[in-house]
Protein backbone atom coordinates (compact mmCIF):
# COMPACT_ATOMS: atom_id res chain seq x y z
CA UNK A 1 0.00 0.00 0.00
CA UNK A 2 1.19 3.09 -0.92
CA UNK A 3 3.01 5.38 2.00
CA UNK A 4 0.51 8.66 1.72
CA UNK A 5 -2.73 6.18 1.78
CA UNK A 6 -1.52 4.74 5.15
CA UNK A 7 -1.28 7.75 6.95
CA UNK A 8 -4.46 9.48 5.32
CA UNK A 9 -6.22 6.34 6.40
CA UNK A 10 -4.83 6.83 9.83
CA UNK A 11 -5.67 10.04 10.11
CA UNK A 12 -8.54 9.98 8.74
CA UNK A 13 -9.98 6.92 11.54
CA UNK A 14 -8.58 8.91 14.23
CA UNK A 15 -9.73 12.45 13.19
CA UNK A 16 -14.15 13.52 13.10
CA UNK A 17 -14.46 15.71 10.45
CA UNK A 18 -17.75 18.06 9.81
CA UNK A 19 -19.13 17.78 6.58
CA UNK A 20 -21.23 21.06 5.61
CA UNK A 21 -21.97 22.47 2.18
CA UNK A 22 -20.86 26.06 1.14
CA UNK A 23 -23.20 28.92 0.65
CA UNK A 24 -23.92 30.04 -3.24
CA UNK A 25 -21.82 32.53 -4.59
CA UNK A 26 -21.18 34.80 -7.39
CA UNK A 27 -17.84 34.02 -9.87
CA UNK A 28 -16.38 36.94 -10.95
CA UNK A 29 -16.52 37.55 -14.51
CA UNK A 30 -14.16 40.41 -15.35
CA UNK A 31 -15.93 43.21 -17.48
CA UNK A 32 -18.97 41.20 -17.51
CA UNK A 33 -20.92 44.43 -19.12
CA UNK A 34 -18.07 45.64 -21.06
CA UNK A 35 -17.77 48.81 -19.86
CA UNK A 36 -14.08 48.54 -19.40
CA UNK A 37 -13.25 49.85 -23.15
CA UNK A 38 -15.13 53.03 -23.51
CA UNK A 39 -16.83 53.33 -26.66
CA UNK A 40 -18.87 57.26 -26.98
CA UNK A 41 -22.70 57.38 -27.39
CA UNK A 42 -23.70 56.16 -30.52
CA UNK A 43 -20.08 54.79 -31.39
CA UNK A 44 -18.05 51.79 -30.84
CA UNK A 45 -14.40 50.71 -29.62
CA UNK A 46 -12.82 48.30 -32.36
CA UNK A 47 -10.57 46.13 -29.95
CA UNK A 48 -10.75 42.93 -27.93
CA UNK A 49 -12.77 43.84 -24.79
CA UNK A 50 -10.54 43.58 -21.41
CA UNK A 51 -10.45 40.33 -19.81
CA UNK A 52 -11.39 38.49 -22.60
CA UNK A 53 -9.91 36.53 -25.21
CA UNK A 54 -10.45 36.51 -29.10
CA UNK A 55 -12.50 33.20 -30.46
CA UNK A 56 -11.80 33.28 -34.62
CA UNK A 57 -10.69 30.27 -35.30
CA UNK A 58 -11.28 30.99 -39.49
CA UNK A 59 -9.19 34.25 -39.05
CA UNK A 60 -11.88 36.48 -40.55
CA UNK A 61 -11.64 39.37 -37.92
CA UNK A 62 -9.75 42.19 -39.42
CA UNK A 63 -11.36 44.94 -37.23
CA UNK A 64 -12.83 47.09 -40.38
CA UNK A 65 -15.81 45.19 -41.89
CA UNK A 66 -15.39 42.26 -39.65
CA UNK A 67 -15.37 43.83 -35.70
CA UNK A 68 -15.26 43.05 -32.34
CA UNK A 69 -15.15 45.36 -29.36
CA UNK A 70 -17.84 47.34 -27.63
CA UNK A 71 -20.60 49.20 -29.13
CA UNK A 72 -22.49 52.16 -26.97
CA UNK A 73 -26.66 52.50 -28.20
CA UNK A 74 -27.53 55.59 -26.29
CA UNK A 75 -29.67 57.53 -28.01
CA UNK A 76 -30.17 55.42 -31.02
CA UNK A 77 -32.42 53.34 -32.83
CA UNK A 78 -29.97 50.28 -32.69
CA UNK A 79 -31.32 49.58 -29.34
CA UNK A 80 -34.20 52.38 -28.40
CA UNK A 81 -34.18 51.13 -24.59
CA UNK A 82 -30.28 51.01 -24.30
CA UNK A 83 -27.68 48.37 -22.77
CA UNK A 84 -29.23 46.05 -20.05
CA UNK A 85 -26.36 46.68 -17.69
CA UNK A 86 -24.30 50.13 -18.27
CA UNK A 87 -24.08 52.19 -21.28
CA UNK A 88 -22.10 49.28 -23.64
CA UNK A 89 -22.44 46.24 -25.33
CA UNK A 90 -20.45 43.56 -26.90
CA UNK A 91 -19.66 44.12 -30.34
CA UNK A 92 -19.38 40.82 -33.16
CA UNK A 93 -20.17 42.77 -35.94
CA UNK A 94 -19.50 40.40 -39.30
CA UNK A 95 -20.35 42.00 -42.22
CA UNK A 96 -17.25 41.47 -44.53
CA UNK A 97 -17.42 37.19 -44.44
CA UNK A 98 -20.82 36.66 -43.70
CA UNK A 99 -21.24 33.03 -43.61
CA UNK A 100 -17.59 32.80 -43.34
CA UNK A 101 -17.03 31.32 -39.54
CA UNK A 102 -18.37 31.96 -36.18
CA UNK A 103 -16.93 34.42 -34.16
CA UNK A 104 -16.87 34.95 -30.27
CA UNK A 105 -15.56 36.30 -27.36
CA UNK A 106 -13.88 33.36 -24.08
CA UNK A 107 -13.02 34.14 -20.57
CA UNK A 108 -11.12 31.58 -18.25
CA UNK A 109 -12.79 32.57 -14.54
CA UNK A 110 -11.06 32.52 -11.46
CA UNK A 111 -13.01 29.02 -10.21
CA UNK A 112 -13.09 25.18 -10.86
CA UNK A 113 -15.76 22.85 -11.27
CA UNK A 114 -16.46 21.21 -7.98
CA UNK A 115 -18.45 18.52 -6.98
CA UNK A 116 -22.45 18.80 -5.71
CA UNK A 117 -22.83 22.15 -7.22
CA UNK A 118 -25.39 23.75 -9.22
CA UNK A 119 -23.90 26.47 -11.83
CA UNK A 120 -26.12 28.85 -13.51
CA UNK A 121 -25.11 31.25 -16.09
CA UNK A 122 -27.29 34.39 -16.90
CA UNK A 123 -26.44 36.21 -20.36
CA UNK A 124 -28.33 39.08 -22.01
CA UNK A 125 -28.40 38.40 -25.65
CA UNK A 126 -29.32 41.36 -28.26
CA UNK A 127 -30.65 41.56 -31.40
CA UNK A 128 -29.47 44.67 -32.93
CA UNK A 129 -32.04 46.76 -35.68
CA UNK A 130 -30.76 48.77 -38.13
CA UNK A 131 -29.82 52.67 -37.44
CA UNK A 132 -27.68 55.45 -38.06
CA UNK A 133 -24.63 55.61 -35.54
CA UNK A 134 -20.33 56.05 -36.21
CA UNK A 135 -18.35 57.11 -37.70
CA UNK A 136 -20.60 60.20 -39.45
CA UNK A 137 -23.62 59.49 -38.94
CA UNK A 138 -23.90 55.96 -41.14
CA UNK A 139 -26.38 53.90 -41.74
CA UNK A 140 -26.24 50.29 -40.93
CA UNK A 141 -28.53 47.77 -42.22
CA UNK A 142 -28.81 45.04 -38.91
CA UNK A 143 -32.30 43.21 -39.66
CA UNK A 144 -32.20 39.64 -39.39
CA UNK A 145 -30.34 37.66 -36.84
CA UNK A 146 -27.48 35.80 -37.66
CA UNK A 147 -27.45 33.52 -34.68
CA UNK A 148 -25.63 32.71 -31.47
CA UNK A 149 -23.92 30.45 -29.05
CA UNK A 150 -23.50 30.37 -25.32
CA UNK A 151 -21.11 27.45 -24.03
CA UNK A 152 -20.02 27.16 -20.47
CA UNK A 153 -16.59 24.72 -19.98
CA UNK A 154 -14.60 23.13 -18.04
CA UNK A 155 -11.23 22.82 -19.20
CA UNK A 156 -12.15 21.44 -22.74
CA UNK A 157 -15.24 19.71 -21.67
CA UNK A 158 -18.43 21.28 -22.58
CA UNK A 159 -20.63 21.69 -19.18
CA UNK A 160 -23.66 23.47 -21.06
CA UNK A 161 -24.71 24.80 -24.03
CA UNK A 162 -27.61 27.45 -25.33
CA UNK A 163 -27.50 26.90 -29.16
CA UNK A 164 -29.66 29.99 -30.26
CA UNK A 165 -32.78 28.79 -28.52
CA UNK A 166 -34.01 32.95 -27.93
CA UNK A 167 -33.34 33.47 -31.72
CA UNK A 168 -37.11 33.02 -32.69
CA UNK A 169 -38.43 35.56 -29.69
CA UNK A 170 -36.06 38.31 -29.91
CA UNK A 171 -37.40 41.27 -31.52
CA UNK A 172 -35.13 43.85 -33.14
CA UNK A 173 -33.76 46.46 -31.16
CA UNK A 174 -33.90 44.21 -28.20
CA UNK A 175 -32.55 41.87 -25.96
CA UNK A 176 -33.40 38.62 -23.98
CA UNK A 177 -32.30 36.85 -21.63
CA UNK A 178 -30.37 33.46 -21.69
CA UNK A 179 -30.35 31.26 -18.65
CA UNK A 180 -28.35 27.76 -18.75
CA UNK A 181 -28.28 25.89 -15.47
CA UNK A 182 -26.17 22.95 -14.83
CA UNK A 183 -25.70 20.66 -11.54
CA UNK A 184 -22.57 18.48 -11.52
CA UNK A 185 -21.94 15.41 -9.13
CA UNK A 186 -19.22 13.49 -7.86
CA UNK A 187 -17.32 11.88 -10.55
CA UNK A 188 -17.53 14.52 -13.28
CA UNK A 189 -14.37 13.84 -15.30
CA UNK A 190 -14.05 17.44 -15.18
CA UNK A 191 -14.10 18.15 -11.50
CA UNK A 192 -11.32 20.92 -10.92
CA UNK A 193 -10.56 22.04 -14.08
CA UNK A 194 -11.01 26.02 -14.28
CA UNK A 195 -14.52 27.74 -15.64
CA UNK A 196 -14.68 28.82 -19.32
CA UNK A 197 -17.59 31.09 -20.68
CA UNK A 198 -18.02 31.61 -24.49
CA UNK A 199 -20.52 34.43 -26.32
CA UNK A 200 -19.66 33.62 -29.63
CA UNK A 201 -21.73 35.08 -33.00
CA UNK A 202 -22.53 32.24 -35.08
CA UNK A 203 -22.72 34.08 -38.92
CA UNK A 204 -25.40 32.58 -40.40
CA UNK A 205 -26.00 33.98 -43.74
CA UNK A 206 -29.26 36.01 -43.82
CA UNK A 207 -30.48 37.99 -47.22
CA UNK A 208 -30.05 41.07 -48.84
CA UNK A 209 -32.43 43.24 -46.85
CA UNK A 210 -32.17 41.58 -43.75
CA UNK A 211 -28.33 40.56 -43.55
CA UNK A 212 -28.38 39.77 -40.22
CA UNK A 213 -24.54 41.16 -39.31
CA UNK A 214 -24.25 41.66 -35.43
CA UNK A 215 -25.04 39.83 -32.48
CA UNK A 216 -24.06 41.74 -29.17
CA UNK A 217 -23.87 40.30 -25.20
CA UNK A 218 -24.46 41.88 -22.23
CA UNK A 219 -24.22 41.77 -18.28
CA UNK A 220 -22.64 37.99 -18.08
CA UNK A 221 -23.44 36.42 -14.75
CA UNK A 222 -22.03 32.92 -13.38
CA UNK A 223 -23.19 31.53 -9.59
CA UNK A 224 -22.40 28.26 -7.99
CA UNK A 225 -24.87 26.58 -5.40
CA UNK A 226 -24.15 23.93 -3.27
CA UNK A 227 -26.65 21.26 -4.06
CA UNK A 228 -27.03 17.92 -1.81
CA UNK A 229 -25.69 14.62 -3.32
CA UNK A 230 -27.99 12.68 -5.04
CA UNK A 231 -26.09 9.38 -4.14
CA UNK A 232 -22.67 10.22 -2.52
CA UNK A 233 -19.84 8.01 -3.54
CA UNK A 234 -21.77 6.18 -6.59
CA UNK A 235 -18.66 7.49 -8.61
CA UNK A 236 -19.43 4.78 -10.98
CA UNK A 237 -23.02 6.06 -11.98
CA UNK A 238 -24.76 3.02 -11.39
CA UNK A 239 -27.32 5.06 -8.37
CA UNK A 240 -25.38 2.80 -5.53
CA UNK A 241 -22.11 2.45 -3.67
CA UNK A 242 -20.56 -1.50 -3.90
CA UNK A 243 -17.34 -2.38 -4.34
CA UNK A 244 -16.82 -0.70 -7.98
CA UNK A 245 -16.99 2.81 -6.46
CA UNK A 246 -14.82 1.87 -3.12
CA UNK A 247 -11.88 0.61 -5.86
CA UNK A 248 -12.40 3.91 -7.87
CA UNK A 249 -12.37 6.07 -5.20
CA UNK A 250 -9.50 4.44 -3.20
CA UNK A 251 -7.67 5.16 -6.21
CA UNK A 252 -8.83 8.74 -6.71
CA UNK A 253 -8.31 9.45 -2.85
CA UNK A 254 -4.66 7.99 -3.25
CA UNK A 255 -3.39 9.85 -5.99
CA UNK A 256 -5.53 13.18 -4.38
CA UNK A 257 -7.72 13.29 -7.61
CA UNK A 258 -10.52 15.39 -7.89
CA UNK A 259 -13.05 12.13 -8.45
CA UNK A 260 -12.73 11.80 -4.65
CA UNK A 261 -14.11 15.24 -3.51
CA UNK A 262 -17.17 13.37 -2.31
CA UNK A 263 -18.76 15.90 0.31
CA UNK A 264 -18.57 18.73 -2.73
CA UNK A 265 -16.05 21.15 -0.23
CA UNK A 266 -12.90 22.58 -2.10
CA UNK A 267 -9.84 19.59 -2.35
CA UNK A 268 -9.79 15.98 -1.57
CA UNK A 269 -9.48 15.33 2.21
CA UNK A 270 -10.72 13.64 5.19
CA UNK A 271 -14.16 14.82 5.06
CA UNK A 272 -14.68 13.17 1.39
CA UNK A 273 -12.86 9.78 2.95
CA UNK A 274 -15.27 9.48 5.73
CA UNK A 275 -18.40 11.13 3.34
CA UNK A 276 -17.73 7.68 1.35
CA UNK A 277 -17.52 5.07 3.80
CA UNK A 278 -20.88 6.29 5.46
CA UNK A 279 -22.08 6.37 1.94
CA UNK A 280 -20.98 2.52 1.28
CA UNK A 281 -22.25 1.54 4.69
CA UNK A 282 -25.64 2.85 4.09
CA UNK A 283 -25.52 1.62 0.18
CA UNK A 284 -26.10 5.07 -1.13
Amino acid sequence: MDRRFQIKLGAALGCSVFVGFAQGQNINVVNFGFEANIAPPRGFAVTIPTGWSLHDPSGIVDQIVDAVGAVNPTGTTFYPGGAPEGVNVALLYLAGDRGGGEVGFRQTVNASLTANTRYTLRIEVGNIASGFGAPGNTFYNLDGFPGYRIDLFAGNTLIARDLNSLAPSIPEGQFRTSTLSVDIRPGHPALGLPLEIWVVNLNTLGTPMAPGIEVNFDNVRLAAEAIPPLCPGDLTGEGDVDFADFLLFFNCFDQDLPCADINGEPGVDFGDFLAFFNAYDAGC
